[in-house]
């Protein structure tokens, strides 16, 4: 048994003098926690309050809210309990769930705990990457249960996670701590309960006894490449270039970066695993002038660039309001609101509406200073009798 477990999680993130919110339920795994923490409290300094939650859901649970109270007048530890009303009806788990956090949520408003601690172990861990791989969770969710994790501004706690239920068993049987068995975690009408008591096992019957440490490894690596894609999804992040119309990335990474940083970047449910697919092809073919809609963002990608927009990008020429004049300038900075006008008379054009011969000059010289074609009809050409003077996307001087 890893008698220190608790302690030496809590010697690693506990601030001198905190205070600490437990969740327990009186089971035994919140139980272990518990007296764990009243052990460390010995030698690390913080206080510890309590929380209960009556699901109602059995007869005797408000019983054993009142063994509970009884405790915490014993230990000399408040306790906050919060009785569930009218849960009845379907997605039972998640709506007693939602509850449950909302409540501890107050708590914290409150009283300003450091952390709430939840009593998770490596079981539910197990069950938690399994259910997740069959519900066909990305990377991020797969990794599981995690040790540390923020609930708005509540910072929630498991140092549980890596013991496995028998071991907590064998620590509440050696040192007599009393605990509520309750009927409903063996329930088959919840999910959790068929995964513990029906389908685990049958996986294991099947597959061999190895079942739960391969999700835990499987979770533990996902935790891994999440961490690593969330620290290159910050410096890709840092590459980008803000402006009032949108966003515009640099292809200079990776695909299997870019993709995670752009999941990461929009939300999920604007972001088809399929539209996605296809701007990180488009990325690698570095073609110009491609585009793909996935409301309520375009994604335009342009050889060197990922362009993101999520109204329509303005015509300047009708709503030459919107760009600040500039001395000089370049496509960056005409996508940041600032057009550069040579002084003179001259006249402003749309690169669409000029002969042939000199739109395709223009192509040529904005191509070759790398302009995205994203910005060749978009900015203004500057002429005069006829002839093009001047333009605002390359910062150099017109020599075509």
């Amino acid at each position: 048994m890893k008698e220190r477990t608790v302690k030496d999680f809590l010697s690693l993130h506990l601030e001198k003098g905190a205070k600490l919110l437990l969740g327990l339920s009186g089971g035994p795994d919140s139980m272990a926690l518990l007296y764990f923490l009243l052990e460390a409290r010995q030698t690390l300094d913080f206080s510890l309050h309590l929380a209960h939650i009556d699901h109602g859901w059995r007869e005797e649970s408000g019983e054993e809210a009142l063994a509970l109270q009884n405790l915490a007048a014993q230990l000399k530890l408040p306790l906050y309990i919060h009785t569930l009303r009218d849960m009845s009806g379907s997605d039972l788990e998640n709506r007693c769930r939602e509850e449950r956090l909302a409540f501890f949520k107050r708590l914290h408003k409150e009283h300003h705990f450091q952390a709430l601690l939840l009593a998770h172990h490596s079981g539910d861990q197990a069950e938690t990457v399994l259910k997740r791989l069959f519900e066909g969770a990305g990377l991020r969710a797969l990794g599981g249960l995690q040790a540390i994790k923020l609930f708005g501004d509540l910072p929630l706690w498991r140092p549980l996670l890596s013991l496995e239920k028998s071991e907590i068993l064998s620590y509440l049987d050696r040192k007599h701590i009393p605990y509520f068995d309750d009927p409903t975690n063996r329930d088959p009408t919840y999910l959790r309960s068929r995964m513990r008591e029906e389908i685990f096992p049958e996986i294991e019957r099947k597959f061999g006894k190895r079942v739960k440490k391969n999700c835990l490894r499987l979770g533990a690596l996902c935790q891994e490449l999440s961490t690593y894609f969330e620290e290159k999804s910050v410096a890709i992040e840092k590459k980008m270039i803000r402006g009032p119309f949108g966003d515009c990335l640099p292809l200079e990474f990776h695909p299997v970066e870019l993709k995670y940083f752009l999941r990461r970047y929009v939300d999920r449910s604007h972001l088809s695993s399929e539209a996605l697919d296809l701007i990180i092809l488009m990325s690698q073919q570095r073609r110009s002038s491609r585009k793909v809609h996935a409301s309520p963002f375009t994604f335009y990608i342009d050889r060197s660039h990922l362009i993101i927009v999520k109204e329509p990008f303005p015509n300047f020429f009708e709503e030459r309001e919107r760009w600040r004049s500039t001395a000089s300038g370049s496509w960056l900075t005409f996508w940041q609101g600032e057009v550069a006008i040579p002084e003179g008379d001259v006249q402003m054009e749309s690169l669409l509406n000029v002969e042939s011969r000199l739109k395709k000059k223009m192509k040529k010289w904005y191509a070759s200073r790398g302009v995205p074609a994203f910005f060749y009809d978009r900015a203004p050409i500057f002429l005069r009798e006829g002839e093009i003077v001047g333009e605002c996307l390359t910062g150099c001087e017109l020599s075509i």
